[in-house]
């Protein structure tokens, strides 16, 4: 039987009348799911909102149960290796790559009080217990109760990011792409059978549905493009994850030969489908020969690295935006017939003020352009990730001076190494939480108001008639 995706909540599962086809890369139906209609939405946010809450310990030991449910167990009629499979067929992803996703996800809902301690502020606490409260400090919290996060289905990648909502106590809806349900599906899922069943909810829904839950949650994740990042990117409601342009400088400082494979993998990795996938390179010394070089490089570690497959349209389509490059690109039959191989293409541009440097495709697609350290850095700005490969400080310094870049690394590291103890795009709490004064006297609360009277006139200077 195809496997379905129906709404999940602490209403239970819920079925709509309204489907829509889920296809593989070669454009085979492999699914359906649910669309959700706004007033049900509605109805799941005021039922979240009323429902009872657990401490935030409880909430770390159901998030730890959820791990193993999420990485071990059948979840929706789908085994770990069914549901690899099949998001492997949908996203176009190598196997190797979701069943990694797999274990991460479950990594980081095990480590969740470590990744959230890692957000909180030096100076603050979690709960009004904390003794550190008795002196004063910082109480971390929330802005909000109710999140709604509306994915993008590039990959299961995504799906990392927003348990730590939960953990931190917000009441989460979850929208998943529809073309790729099933990461969101299993995640809700395994949350749902450890205990979390009032703080997530699965609303597989269309643009319609998708407004409902923004204009319906205190706060909202959104995943998309520049359009979106237009449409969203001044409501202060609203945090915008995209687009990456993750990019890399290779300074004349560095050999060729010492930067290649590391760009490489930076290109490659995630079947370079990620935001944090590079899709651009600035290279301050004979940039067409790099350009060369990379070309060969891409191809030779193919092997090692798949790229993503797509549907015949996509390939298609791709191969008119890239008409007009230096170099042809043409994508090639996937393996096992599931749709086309988007084959690594490398572009070269005379100038970083090129537009192509900003492009951002999602597959194996990079563009080299010269790098200028005195006007380069213009064509940094504003990108996810930047891998500096130099060792001169002026460089590294102007860099690190650029805080529109959300994320710098230094030396060999791949633009799509990540860790979720460090921010990606700052860390979620950034947005999620805020800082409060607080301070208690807990004497005075352990006292009644008539020994409050006793002490304050006690101590208090006599007065003469």
């Amino acid at each position: 039987m195809a496997p379905t995706v129906d709404a999940l909540s602490l209403l239970g599962t819920q079925k709509s009348r309204r489907r829509h086809e889920i296809c593989n890369a070669s454009g085979r139906g492999v699914g359906e799911s649910s669309l959700v209609p706004p007033i049900a939405i509605r109805e799941t946010i005021r039922r979240m909102r009323e429902a009872p809450s657990l401490a935030r310990v409880a909430r770390y030991r159901a998030l730890q149960r959820a791990a193993d449910l999420y990485e071990s167990a059948c979840l929706a009629d789908l085994t770990p290796e069914a549901y690899v499979a099949l998001v492997s067929s949908v996203t176009g992803l190598d196997q190797a790559i979701v069943g990694d996703s797999l274990k991460k996800i479950a990594h980081s809902l095990r480590d969740m009080p470590e990744i959230l301690n890692a957000g909180l502020p030096r100076g603050s606490v979690w709960e009004q217990e904390d003794t550190a409260a008795d002196a004063g400090c910082g109480l971390f919290s929330r802005r909000g109760e109710v999140l709604s996060v509306i994915a993008a289905g590039n990959g299961p990648g995504v799906h990392g990011l927003w348990p730590q909502a939960v953990g931190l106590g917000y009441r989460t809806l979850v929208k998943p792409s529809l073309r790729e349900p099933f990461t969101a599906q299993r995640l809700v899922s395994a949350l749902s059978l450890a205990g979390l069943e009032a703080y997530v909810a699965l609303v597989p829904t269309d643009h319609a549905g998708a407004e409902a839950l923004i204009a319906d949650s205190d706060l909202s994740l959104v995943y998309g493009g520049p359009e979106i990042a237009a449409r969203y990117g001044q409501n202060p409601r609203v945090l915008v994850q995209g687009p990456g342009r993750s990019k890399l400088v290779v300074a004349k400082d560095v050999p060729h030969d010492e930067a290649l494979e590391l760009v490489a993998k930076s290109v490659l990795s995630l079947g370079g489908a990620a935001c944090v996938s590079a899709s651009a390179v600035l290279v301050e010394d004979d940039a067409p020969g790099f350009a060369l070089k990379l070309r060969k490089t891409l191809l030779r570690l193919c092997e090692d690295y798949p790229p993503r497959a797509g549907t015949e349209q996509e390939a298609e389509a791709y191969e008119r935006l890239l008409a007009s490059d230096d170099v042809p690109w043409h994508s090639a039959p996937a393996q096992g017939g599931n749709g086309r191989s988007l084959t690594p293409h490398v572009a070269l541009v005379e100038h970083a003020s090129d537009a192509r440097v900003q492009r951002e495709l999602p597959f194996p697609c990079v563009t080299v352009a010269p790098f200028d350290a005195s006007v380069g850095f213009a064509a940094l700005s504003g990108s996810l990730v930047v891998t500096m490969l130099s060792r001169r400080r002026e460089l590294i310094d102007k860099l690190l001076a650029d805080t529109s870049i959300a994320s710098v690394f230094v030396g060999a590291i791949p633009t799509t190494r990540m860790d979720p103890r460090i921010p990606h795009d700052g860390y979620l709490s950034d947005f999620l939480m805020r800082n409060r004064a607080i301070r208690i006297d807990r004497a005075w609360l352990r006292s009644t108001s008539t020994e409050l009277q006793t002490s304050i006139h006690s101590t208090s200077p006599g007065v003469s008639a």
